[in-house]
């Protein structure tokens, strides 16, 4: 590692630079919580729970922050110390391939970084969570959650690691064969997760016969949106917090909805969520979304095919030679800014989609009034920050400000 690399400038300005635009973006968001509301905003937000949320978003940035410095410091703290080229070191003398070498050295910072992010999950968790009333989660429910993530990174996470870097360890067009490799398996996973990956934390059971199980159907029905199960999801084994999704393609889909959220709103709300959803499906918002996803994904795996090779790129972080694995690590942490920059296009086109689909819900229910009741809910339920700051919203929010969206759905 030498002071003059300019690799090791662009990695510290970027490193130090994340940090300190997401603490001016936490200040910026949190001096806003005291300005004064808008009639429609002070409708939905009332005094006791202007004064719940405050407490309740401050109590969440603090573990952020704290999380973000403590990541910020082990990650220098080991970089100035030489511990990327004693990790390689080590990987190296443990006599595998080169590509078994690279997973060796990517499972550890992964475990590295979850074992220095566990403590303020678990701050967060039965700290801040259980303090404002949503933490539902037994302790023994959270060990078991961690160990199933473990298994998951194990079974599925380990092997594709191998391929890429398989890909970049010996082929000559390794970011087309990567990206194409990681394509397929993005594609799959939406198969996958819902059905597969879900369940081994929810449980998933028929919803009842009924009022709600009718509405649904015949919203389904109405918008020529086949459905062909409808799921309530044990959303409060977790959390109070109420949530809905749908899984599957075409003649499979599926409609899952947390309990909390049938416990908590009408069957008029949870219809114009449902129709919100199904907007997404009929303006076409998934595949639309998954294509600037994968293009971010080629513009990614093309920078790393050219920073590895690059031996300044390395000696920045006192790694000798150019081993892939360690390239993979340390390019996460140099592309922290570009990776900002890039997402701007996906969050700016997640709140043009929100914008779309709140409105083809209001058209499909005849009223926008129902989405604008649940909406309000689900801001008052979950302590949502009612103005947050226009460079907290254009950098990180992939749904527009509740009052942007109830303006919206007012001149409807």
């Amino acid at each position: 590692m030498t002071f003059s690399n300019p690799w090791f400038f662009a990695a510290v300005l970027g490193v130090l630079g994340v940090f300190h635009l997401e603490l001016i973006v936490t200040l910026l968001n949190l001096a806003r919580l005291g300005r004064p509301l808008s009639p429609a905003l002070a409708e939905v937000f009332p005094e006791k729970t202007r004064e719940k949320l405050q407490e309740y978003i401050t109590d969440g940035k603090k573990v952020d922050f704290s999380k973000d410095a403590a990541f910020l410091v082990a990650l220098i703290l080991f970089w100035w110390g030489g511990g990327f080229g004693w990790l390689q070191s080590w990987a190296n003398s443990l006599l595998f391939g080169p590509v078994e070498t690279a997973v060796v050295v990517i499972l550890f910072a992964l475990m590295a970084q979850m074992l220095i992010g566990l403590p303020f999950e678990i701050w967060d968790t039965f700290g801040v969570e259980a303090k404002h009333g949503f933490n539902r989660t037994k302790l023994g429910t959270f060990i078991q959650d961690q160990l199933k993530g473990i298994l998951l990174m194990a079974v599925m996470g380990l092997p594709v690691v191998w391929v890429i870097g398989w890909f970049f360890q010996t082929q000559v067009q390794a970011a087309l064969y990567a990206w194409l490799f990681m394509a397929s398996f993005s594609v799959l996973m939406t198969f996958l997760a819902p059905r597969v990956l879900m369940p081994l934390f929810y449980d998933f059971k028929p919803l009842e016969t009924g009022e709600l199980r009718d509405a649904i159907l015949a919203l389904s029905e109405k918008l020529d949106f086949p459905v062909k199960e409808v799921s309530v999801v044990d959303g409060s084994k977790r959390s109070s917090k109420a949530n809905a999704f749908f899984a599957g393609f075409g003649k499979t889909r599926r409609v899952a909805l947390y309990d909390t959220l049938i416990a908590s709103h009408s069957t008029d709300e949870i219809v114009a969520v449902l129709a919100h959803e199904i907007g997404h499906n009929k303006r076409h918002h998934v595949p639309i979304g998954m294509v600037v996803g994968l293009a971010e994904m080629g513009l990614m795996l093309f920078l790393l095919s050219w920073v590895l090779k690059s031996p300044g790129f390395f000696s920045a972080f006192g790694v000798s030679g150019s081993p892939v694995g360690m390239g993979l690590v340390l390019f996460g942490i140099l592309y922290q800014p570009l990776g900002i920059l890039t997402g701007l296009l996906g969050l700016a086109l997640s709140r043009k989609n929100e914008f779309e689909a709140d409105a083809f819900a209001a058209a499909a229910l005849g009223t926008p009034i129902p989405l604008m009741e649940g909406l309000k809910r689900l801001s008052r339920d979950h302590l949502t920050h009612p103005q947050p700051h226009p460079l907290a919203v254009f950098l990180h929010y992939s749904h527009p400000p509740l009052v942007e969206r109830l303006a919206a759905l007012e001149k409807l």
